[in-house]
This record gives structure tokens, C-alpha cells and sequence, in this order.
């Protein structure tokens, strides 16, 4: 669960800062796109930014970059604000909601970043080898060796290069690793790249300081995050407009499915888990119910309703109601014995006084009939 949420932090980081798209064509122009209408461009190796400008245009018309005047034009500009193509080839573009100043590094977007554009005019001519490609399936915790070796043709021997490791997800590219060969300069490792930390110390480049033509590099411990297509792409120094810059060395397509024996232990032990639990729960509520059928037996209110059945099972009902009103009801033992007697004894003196009277009354010739 929590690596989820570092995932879709980084994923909500990202879009905040904007994504860059690699788009890798033999075409010599291409159509770009930017809500903003607002455009930063690098047009030489150097990462320069050459060209800041906000495209004006009429009716979806498009603008074309000059790149001998470096700047930006079109026939109209008397209605600002609609969306417009740009209309570009290789370089670095970037859509901003701000200008910036200084250097342009699709991979390492600033916070007026919209979408960063690598447009990668493709040059077979550099290497002896064609592009390769193959896709491997790794399961989480594996690691993998992705390999790039690069021979250069004689024309392009002795230029000044950069090695990139693209992983592309769909449209979006992050740079993973970077080798910038430069003769008037030190090596650099990662100076194009903005590698993210989780990913930085699960990385390794096999070949650091040994061959300029190698750029091997390892990732261990892969996880599903690691999925994607991994390209080793090469970019020229070079001010020839009239050819591309870039050619794709590798393209490895990497899966990483989820584990279906760590997800079937996990469904298994959250199973175990439940069936372990309903007894304990089942135990727990008939517990619960004898307490409470318990207190009801022992309750005041109950003593008095069983007195009272038992009662109507008796032979006078009317007295068995009095003792029920009378502070004697839930009486017991001898005292109610006592109780009792003393009734019956008042009962039969009662029975007694009335057959007298019946026999005064009956005596008495007044009350003979007829008479």
C-alpha cells in the first residue's frame, strides 16, 4: 500500500512539472501542439535555449520555425490566443506558461513546464548496426541487464555524443541514465537525466570508465513500476541541419506481471486469517446472549411474572391477584404458610356467618312463600 501512494506521488509530481514526449521520426518536420501558445526551443547540441516565443496565428493557421533566424513567424498577427501547430524539426521544444532563461533539458522540466518535446530526426547513417529490438518478462524482485554497444561509422567516429536509456510509458519518457562524451570536457553521467531517487539506488551502470562504447546498465529488485520500453538512443554533436541527430540503438520491452504465487499466498494467509476469526466471533456473540438471557432469568420483573404464572395455575385467582398487589407477592417459606392459613380460617368464617343467616332467614315464616 504505501509504495501505491509513492507511486502515484510521483506520477501527481510529474504531471505538476509537466511530461516529456520522445518522438522518433525519419521525417524532417513535425506538428507540435501547446495550450499555451508559448514555446522555449533548443535547436543546437548545447542545450542552449535560442528561442523564446509566443505564437500568434489566425484560424488554426500554423507557424513554422525559421531556424536561420531563429525566431518565430507567421503571415498574421492581428488575432492572439487561438491554438496554433507549431511546425518544427529536430530539437528540444518546450510549451510553458512562463519564460525561462538558460539551458533546455527535456528530462529535467522546470515548474512553467506544460509538455517538454524531444523531436529526434532519425540518422541511420551514424552506426554499422540497425536498430534491435527484443522484450523480456521479469516477476518482482528479478533483476535485469539491459545491454547497448554502439560502433560508430567513420564519419561520425570522432563527434562529440549522448547515450540515453528512454523508458517510455505510451507518450511519456523519463530518462534513466545518460553518458554525455565530450573531448573538451569530463565525462558526465546523468547530466541529461532527472533519475528518480527509488529508481537511483536499484540502478547501475556496468560499464563506468571502461569503454565509451558501451553503456550497459543494470536494475535490480524490478518491481511493476519498472514495466516499459527502455530505449538506448544516440544523439550526435553536430551543426548539419540537413541530417538527422539521433538514432535508436535498442528497444527492450520490459513486463513485470504480478507475482500469482505472492498473490495466491496473500488471498491464502487472508483467508486463514478469516476462518480463524468467525469462530472466535460466533464464540464471543453466544457468550453475549447467554449473559444477557441471564440477567432477564434473574431480573426482578421476571421473578414476578413466573410467581404470577404459577399462581393461575392455583384454585382461587382472585386471592392469588391481591398477593400480587400486596407487599407479600414475591413472599415465600413460612411467613407466606402463615399468611395463607389465616386466609382460610377468615374464608370459612365467612362461609359459616352466611349459612347462619340462610338459616334465620329461612326459619322465619315471613319469608315462606305464600304465606
Amino acid at each position: 500500500m504505501a509504495l501505491q501512494c509513492f507511486i502515484l506521488l510521483l506520477i501527481f509530481l510529474s504531471k505538476c512539472l509537466g511530461h516529456t514526449e520522445l518522438i522518433y521520426t525519419a521525417k524532417e518536420e513535425v506538428k507540435l501542439f501547446c495550450r499555451t501558445n508559448t514555446w522555449q526551443i533548443s535547436t543546437e547540441s548545447d542545450n542552449n535555449i535560442d528561442v523564446n516565443c509566443t505564437v500568434e496565428c489566425v484560424h488554426g493557421e500554423p507557424l513554422k520555425l525559421n531556424n536561420n533566424l531563429k525566431s518565430c513567424s507567421n503571415k498574421h498577427s492581428d488575432k492572439v490566443g487561438e491554438k496554433c501547430p507549431l511546425i518544427a524539426s529536430s530539437g528540444f521544444f518546450r510549451c510553458v506558461t512562463a519564460l525561462d532563461s538558460g539551458f533546455l533539458f527535456p528530462f529535467k522540466p522546470s515548474p512553467n513546464t506544460v509538455t517538454s518535446y524531444i523531436v529526434a530526426t532519425a540518422n541511420e547513417e551514424m552506426t554499422t548496426k540497425s536498430e534491435e529490438r527484443s522484450s523480456v518478462e521479469l516477476t518482482e524482485g528479478e533483476e535485469i541487464l539491459l545491454n547497448c554497444s554502439v560502433i560508430f561509422t567513420e564519419e561520425y567516429n570522432s563527434r562529440d555524443f549522448v547515450v540515453y536509456w528512454i523508458k517510455t510509458i505510451e507518450k511519456n519518457s523519463n530518462c534513466v541514465y545518460s553518458y554525455d562524451f565530450d573531448t573538451d570536457t569530463a565525462i558526465k553521467y546523468n547530466h541529461h537525466c532527472n533519475v528518480q531517487e527509488e529508481l537511483l539506488s536499484r540502478i547501475s551502470n556496468q560499464n563506468e570508465g571502461q569503454n565509451r562504447n558501451i553503456h550497459n546498465i543494470r536494475i535490480s529488485n524490478v518491481t511493476e513500476s519498472d514495466a516499459g520500453q527502455y530505449l538506448c538512443a544516440l544523439q550526435m554533436h553536430t551543426n548539419n541541419k540537413t541530417k538527422g541527430m539521433w538514432k535508436i540503438i535498442n528497444n527492450i520491452t520490459v513486463s513485470v506481471p504480478k507475482d500469482k504465487a505472492s498473490e495466491i499466498a496473500a488471498n491464502s494467509a487472508d483467508s486463514t486469517a478469516l476462518y480463524a476469526t468467525i469462530p472466535i466471533l460466533l464464540a464471543l456473540a453466544l457468550v453475549t446472549v447467554g449473559f444477557i438471557w441471564k440477567k432477564i432469568k434473574t431480573s426482578p420483573g421476571s421473578q414476578a411474572v413466573e410467581l404470577q404464572s404459577r399462581n393461575q395455575n392455583g384454585d382461587d385467582t382472585e386471592d392469588t391477584a391481591d398477593m400480587e398487589c400486596s407487599p407479600y407477592a414475591v413472599g415465600s417459606g413460612e411467613e407466606e404458610i402463615k399468611f395463607r392459613s389465616k386466609q382460610d380460617t377468615l374464608k370459612q368464617e365467612a362461609q359459616e356467618k352466611s349459612t347462619d343467616i340462610y338459616s334465620v332467614v329461612k326459619e322465619n315464616d315471613l319469608y315462606e312463600p305464600g304465606a
